[in-house]
């Protein structure tokens, strides 16, 4: 039955709600699903190796938005804000680094490793996956030299 199937934003509730409970969450990395053509088409021009066509989250990384450390220095992302990212990535800006994709809506950002070596029942495996989520400090940030700014196709305004 396919109402048996969790959404992406009930498997990252899941999650995070284990992680708050249990300090863990035994859930396996999840796609949330396919990495968008400005991603796709940046890497192509660019040389940039990407591992899937699938974007991936884990729950080692959700946890380490959530650490201690990075709460105590008011860095952390609402659990809204990381449950809706596979559906607002798309309107967000979206920069690469040099290492990785960044998404970022001007509040909060969201680091996207294009060739993650991860775990995935038991085997080793490079895919896109989803590293962190912090605030942004400095909005001036992203006019730094190292970050390229990756237009959507459908709309340049600049």
């Amino acid at each position: 039955m396919e109402s048996d199937i969790p959404s992406i934003e009930e498997l990252i509730t899941t999650v995070l709600i284990d992680i708050q409970q249990k300090g863990f969450s035994a859930i396996q990395p999840f796609s949330i699903g396919e990495v968008e053509q400005r991603m796709v088409l940046f890497a192509q021009t660019n040389g940039v190796t990407l591992a899937s066509n699938q974007l991936y989250m884990s729950a080692k990384q959700l946890q380490h938005c959530m650490r201690a450390s990075k709460e105590a220095k008011g860095l952390v992302v609402t659990t809204d804000e990381l449950v809706q990212f596979p559906k607002n990535r798309f309107k967000m800006d979206l920069y690469y680094d040099g290492e990785c994709f960044i998404y970022t809506d001007g509040i909060s950002k969201f680091i996207v490793h294009p060739n993650y070596k991860m775990k995935v029942m038991r085997d080793h495996v490079k895919l896109v996956n989803f590293i962190t989520a912090t605030r942004v400090k400095d909005p001036m940030e992203f006019t730094l030299p190292k970050y390229h700014k990756i237009e959507n196709d459908r709309h340049s305004d600049e």
